[in-house]
């Protein structure tokens, strides 16, 4: 809806090439910019003038806001004529209209904005959603530097494994700390997102193959880069489920990466591990029992 305490600027055509989308501009009153905005109002009403008669589905409007000179864009999806503004919003839910009005205070504004005359001509409902019509603007530099002026991050994936009595099982690692691991790593694959990290670094480090069924995520993980490690880290726990007495025979570690594997309860990793290290297995645990969170954030 034009501005209604002024005279309403005619909207422009912008015809293009072949047969693509037209481009029409159209002003709106500040409160209704807004609710088009906040995707509240999804059909604009004009009196049937030649220039609204050529509207038609799949061009594009642009509303601009009277009060602040910002624009955004619409597609049409399509255009239904009337013969009045009573038959119209007979048809139409005038909440899509004007969400903060009611029927017949919305009838009463759009006659003092349009007089007897135009209605005459016939009336018309431009519905919209809220899908983009103009192509997007160009990226303010290429892909390839933008990623040089980010932090530097990682990202791994897990696997949670248990025992027939879920006691989590874990692996000693021979580098660092020496700390107690999942299996798993960061994504140094290419094509490999974190679910087939988790799952190839558990076959390479345990000589178990557990890509029978697809596990629920258990955890979100990060790490904010710090001294040790200059970088942010992003980790994925899967659960890999309960592994059978034959399973845990099975395992063959890699000593390249763990010298030891062990199946305790909590209460004693809590005595093995270090506070943040046990605070991302505790963490695991508990959302796998449905009692905790799914996010964790730890320092290392």
């Amino acid at each position: 809806m034009p501005e209604d305490s002024q005279p309403s600027i005619p909207e422009s055509s912008c015809p293009t090439a072949g047969d693509a989308p037209r481009e029409h501009h159209m002003h709106l009153q500040g409160r209704y910019y807004r609710q088009v905005e906040a995707g509240r109002k999804t059909i604009e009403v004009r009196t049937a003038t030649a220039s609204r008669r050529a509207v038609t589905a799949g061009d594009t409007i642009v509303f601009r806001d009277r009060d602040t000179g910002r624009e955004l864009d619409i597609s049409v999806q399509h255009v239904t004529a009337y013969a009045s503004f009573e038959e119209l919003l007979g048809a139409e839910d005038p909440a899509r209209i004007d969400a903060d009005s009611t029927p017949d205070a919305l009838l009463e504004r759009l006659r003092s904005i349009y007089p007897p005359d135009e209605e005459a001509q016939g009336v018309l409902a431009l519905a919209f959603d809220q899908r983009p019509a103009r192509r997007g603007r160009p990226l303010p530099m290429p892909p390839a530097e933008y990623v040089q002026t980010v932090p530097h991050h990682t990202v791994y994936g897990c696997l949670y494994l248990r025992d027939a009595w879920d006691r989590p099982v874990q692996l000693r690692s021979v580098y660092g700390r020496r700390g107690w691991q999942f299996p798993g790593g960061n994504l140094d694959a290419p094509g490999e997102d974190p679910l087939r990290t988790a799952l190839r670094e558990t076959l390479e480090e345990t000589g178990l193959e557990l890509g029978a069924r697809a596990p629920k995520l258990l955890l979100t993980h990060f790490l904010p880069a710090g001294p040790r490690v200059p970088l942010n880290k992003l980790g994925l726990v899967f659960d890999g489920g309960r592994l059978t007495a034959d399973q845990l025979g099975r395992i063959r570690l890699d000593p390249g990466e763990h010298d030891m594997w062990a199946v305790h309860d909590l209460a004693t990793w809590q005595k093995l591990m270090a506070p943040h290290d046990f605070a991302r297995l505790d963490a695991v645990e508990r959302a796998r029992r449905g009692t905790g969170t799914a996010y964790l954030v730890t320092h290392a």
